[in-house]
């Protein structure tokens, strides 16, 4: 199974298995890839600014805006305001956020520790050590591609 045609075939007929794994199946989420990680980038900065959410999402401010109003109206996330500039719109998860976010992270481990019993603490951390290659080898990609300037996002902090 080396060959590009073989390995697409093997993901296709398996991805499912991959991506959404049962445990998470079983969750019967009600929100989109999306705002899953909007909930998740609260989780990890607690207080994070709606410029930085979507910068970490990857997509334009108004997309970004549009997530956070679903999942304020689901009770998920509330806004706040910085206290340094009440101009900054800040996001954080309500507590409803927490305990849906902290079922995710308990079903992402449980989801890895069938992985670790399907395979040898060797094997799990050889694959550990490639996936992080592979996405640090996709990041040096991104900062050296040949993207005139004004094709990207720029962050620009406000003081």
């Amino acid at each position: 199974m080396s060959s590009n045609i073989d390995i697409y075939e093997f993901i296709l007929d398996n991805i499912r298995k991959i991506v959404v794994p049962e445990e998470l199946i079983t969750l019967e989420l009600s929100i989109s890839r999306f705002e899953l990680l909007a909930l998740m980038l609260s989780e990890k900065h607690q207080t994070v600014t709606m410029s930085n959410l979507a910068q970490g999402m990857s997509v334009p401010m108004s997309t970004a805006t549009g997530i956070v109003d679903r999942l304020v109206k689901k009770g998920l996330l509330k806004r706040g305001r910085s206290e340094e500039d009440r101009r900054v719109v800040t996001v954080s998860l309500t507590d409803n956020g927490k305990t849906l976010v902290e079922d995710l992270k308990k079903h992402f481990h449980d989801f890895l520790n069938r992985i670790r019993s399907l395979i040898t603490k060797e094997e799990f951390d050889m694959a550990v050590q490639l996936i992080r290659k592979v996405v640090l080898g996709f990041q040096k990609s991104e900062t050296n591609s040949d993207k005139k300037p004004g094709q990207y996002r720029r962050n620009i902090e406000i003081e």
